[in-house]
């Protein structure tokens, strides 16, 4: 069995590649069980251990374990750590992957495949919004699918936000502008994409701010009690989804609003696997406003790591 680390993981999955690996895993589905969240209660509040597993047509199997730890960055730890496990369709450990690196690189795949139906072709200004081990590939992939010529960053933390900015340097293409953001409301108003990879609880991304023409990718956020975009962000925008099943069930951004009533479920128009099928219409006018939340599924996993053993 082999073992790859994260270097070894990113080597094989460049982003255009594992961009249309996704595209093509939503196209053609795999059986992906609910996750498991074995928090206990017996131990810091928000710390999750979440077991992920997908098994693909032919038999091969993946199982992801991830730890959430909100409090590790205090100790100078990831908030995210996990490891993947590939089987093949004869049920033999081929790989044990890093995990961490496996889910930055998907999730950011999954958001630049949205990004292909819901944002303009001409986007070219990208605010980035959030600074954790993330945020770097959320911005190189939106660069990755749509012409950015400009990325601003914002954090809360400016010693984050000036390494952020230098992991988007060594990544991105050539000619691409990285700058610190002065303002979060000034970067979003004047931004084609927002994308957001934090762990705030309250929102961040005020619908007021939004251009018309904009998307919005929200991405930190896995738990009904957190939020990065408030109630007119949801209600202005056109909202699609990576899964029904997790996101109606695990995302704040759209649990809450839909409790309260701002928006219906109808609203709610579609998943990837429809964007990607045809089944629903992805963007439909220069000025319309889109939304993608993505709380993250193992059908990801499994395309990221067939690339990864098969490169």
């Amino acid at each position: 069995m082999r073992v790859l680390d994260a270097d070894q993981v990113r080597a094989r999955a460049p982003l255009p590649e594992l961009i249309d690996c996704l595209e093509r895993a939503f196209l053609l589905g795999a059986t992906v069980p609910r996750r498991l969240d074995l928090n206990s209660n017996d131990g810091p509040a928000g710390r999750h251990f979440l077991l992920m597993p997908a098994i693909d047509r032919d038999g091969t199997s993946v199982a992801k374990l991830v730890t959430y730890f909100p409090d590790n960055p205090s100790r100078g730890l990831p908030t995210i750590q996990a490891v993947i496990v590939v089987f093949s369709s004869d049920g033999v450990p081929l790989a044990l992957l890093d995990g961490s690196m496996v889910t930055r690189l998907r999730t950011a795949a999954a958001s630049a495949l949205a990004s292909r139906y819901l944002s303009r072709r001409d986007s070219s200004r990208l605010a980035l919004v959030g600074t954790g081990a993330l945020a770097p590939w959320m911005a190189v992939a939106h660069a990755t699918a749509r012409p950015i010529g400009r990325i601003d960053v914002w954090g809360r933390r400016p010693e984050r936000v000036q390494a952020t900015i230098a992991a988007i340097r060594e990544f991105a293409a050539p000619g691409v502008e990285v700058f610190a953001a002065t303002s979060l409301e000034e970067s979003v108003r004047s931004a084609d994409i927002v994308t957001c990879a934090t762990s705030s609880a309250t929102p961040l991304i005020a619908g007021s701010w939004l251009q018309p023409g904009a998307f919005v990718d929200l991405v930190g956020s896995f738990t009904p009690a957190a939020r990065e975009a408030d109630d007119e962000a949801i209600r202005r925008a056109r909202i699609f989804v990576d899964t029904f099943e997790g996101a109606l069930t695990e995302a704040g951004d759209l649990i809450d609003p839909l409790s309260r009533g701002v928006i219906t479920r109808g609203q709610v128009e579609g998943e990837l696997s429809d964007l990607v099928g045809g089944r629903v219409q992805g963007r439909q006018g220069s000025d319309e406003i889109t939304l993608f939340k993505s709380v993250g599924t193992a059908l990801e996993d499994l395309a990221a790591a067939r690339l990864i053993i098969q490169a």
